[in-house]
């Protein structure tokens, strides 16, 4: 895995400054396209993952995504009501998906057994050796994650998540968009405190989701926005924490 340095990162003795990027044999990655063309035709066939995940999915895109959150801010401010947006990044997502959890996954939603098997085959067993500039360093196991550069890595991700959206089905006052490992919960009420409370109601369920698989939220990247009738949005920046 080459290490990359993110671009313009502020505090570079962090490892979160940093992007390891899987370099994979090319004829591996030609069998992992066809296995994802072939999932892609299994999930399209049968609505295997929500419309609500905007990554990994045909027409489906981060434009999409910004598209119908901006459609529906703009459409429920002529109903003169607050709307409140809460945005997080599910922290280190590919590293963290759990391997049982995902052949799971796959079982779960009627996918064949050698498919099934092949995926944990794919995921298990595997080495890495970390290249930062000319250091190289020793082969070490790796237990858990998909391979970042992997054509499979975000298919595997969102089907992943697909139960956290099929839960927030059933949510009334809130609803969840993800666009892979980015999430936006989006309330609306009469009154800012009832939207804001509803907001980070919404994202207590999802934390509690996230802590049962997991995965976690990056408190740096979470945002809090209130939309008042007529004003602009009050930014509550930081860390929500749960009740």
């Amino acid at each position: 895995m080459v290490v990359l340095n993110k671009p313009n990162h502020p505090d570079y003795s962090q490892a979160k400054a940093y992007c390891p990027i899987s370099l994979l044999e090319c004829a591996g990655k030609l069998m992992e396209k066809i296995i994802a063309k072939r999932i892609n035709v299994e999930i399209a066939n049968h609505n295997l993952i929500p419309m609500t995940q905007f990554g990994s999915q045909p027409h489906h895109t981060a434009i999409d995504a910004v598209a119908t959150l901006t459609h529906r801010i703009q459409a429920t401010r002529t109903t003169g009501r607050v709307r409140a947006l809460l945005l997080f990044d599910i922290s280190g997502f590919f590293d963290n998906v759990n391997t049982s959890r995902i052949t799971q996954v796959f079982h779960n939603k009627g996918f064949p057994l050698h498919l099934c098997d092949w995926i944990q085959s794919f995921l298990t067993g595997r080495q890495a050796s970390l290249k930062l500039g000319n250091f190289l360093s020793e082969p070490f196991s790796i237990s858990n994650g998909t391979p970042q550069g992997s054509p499979l890595s975000p298919i595997l991700s969102a089907l992943y998540t697909a139960s956290l959206l099929e839960q927030t089905t059933h949510w009334c006052y809130q609803d969840l968009m993800l666009y892979v490992d980015d999430g936006a919960i989006y309330a609306v009420s009469a009154m800012a405190a009832a939207a804001t409370r509803s907001a980070i109601q919404g994202f207590e369920l999802t934390l509690s989701w996230l802590d049962d698989n997991g995965l976690s939220a990056d408190p740096a990247k979470t945002e809090l926005m209130v939309f008042n009738p007529g004003r602009q949005p009050d930014i509550m920046g930081g860390t929500i924490h749960r009740a």
